[in-house]
């Protein structure tokens, strides 16, 4: 298995058109949005995190507690609003809903900081990841698809992905090959990726994913 898919061959128009697509979304992503996220949690209601009990035993036990705890919804203005939640703002929603409501980012970081309690070394091996894949890999919709953060994590000497409200049954012998080959990325070139801790500091990014995290 290869860890990263090369970018496709283009035309000159469609390379520069790719170009300033990963170009704009990567500063959104490295500055924008944790900007916005910042100044948006001021306002949103708070409470202490965690709201629910994180009584998980296993892995199997979690993945078949969260789709009940968490409705996707993109964020406003189509998506333009992109912006994490803070614990706070997490714990706010499960104690006024019971649930969490939010896009993939928000999505990712719940799961992220459920899985601190439940992995032995916790925060240690959980990340949430964004990455910015080849529009011209999709066949429809690619300004929607193309962009995804996902929860990526250690378990049992094996790596593993949740997307959204989904554990995705395949376990990956390394970091990359999970970033790259998980249901939704597969057969889509990663052009760049951003790793974040569960609480949102950075640890890397970049474009090759096979510079961090070998094994």
């Amino acid at each position: 298995m290869h860890e990263q898919l090369q970018a496709a061959r283009l035309s000159l128009p469609k390379q520069a058109l790719r170009g300033g697509y990963s170009r704009g979304l990567m500063f959104w992503f490295r500055w924008g949005k944790i900007i916005l996220s910042r100044l948006a949690n001021l306002f949103r209601p708070r409470a202490t995190w965690p709201q629910h009990v994180p009584f998980w035993r296993s892995l199997e036990e979690y993945a078949a507690w969260l789709p009940a705890h968490v409705r996707w919804m993109p964020d406003p203005l189509g998506g333009a609003f992109d912006s994490f939640l803070s614990p706070a703002a997490l714990a706010a929603q499960m104690r006024d809903r019971g649930y969490v409501q939010k896009d993939c980012d928000g999505l990712a970081q719940f799961s992220a900081l459920n899985l601190t309690y439940l992995l032995p070394r916790g925060a240690q091996d959980v990340f949430i990841v964004t990455v910015i894949l080849d529009p011209f890999s999709f066949q429809k919709q690619a300004l929607l698809y193309a962009a995804h953060v996902l929860c990526v994590f250690r378990h049992e000497q094996a790596w593993r992905v949740i997307s959204n409200h989904e554990l995705f049954p395949d376990r990956y012998p390394s970091f990359a090959a999970a970033v790259q080959h998980n249901p939704y990325c597969a057969g889509h070139p990663v052009l760049w990726f951003e790793v974040r801790d569960p609480h949102l500091k950075r640890l890397h990014s970049g474009r090759r994913l096979g510079g961090w995290l070998v094994g």
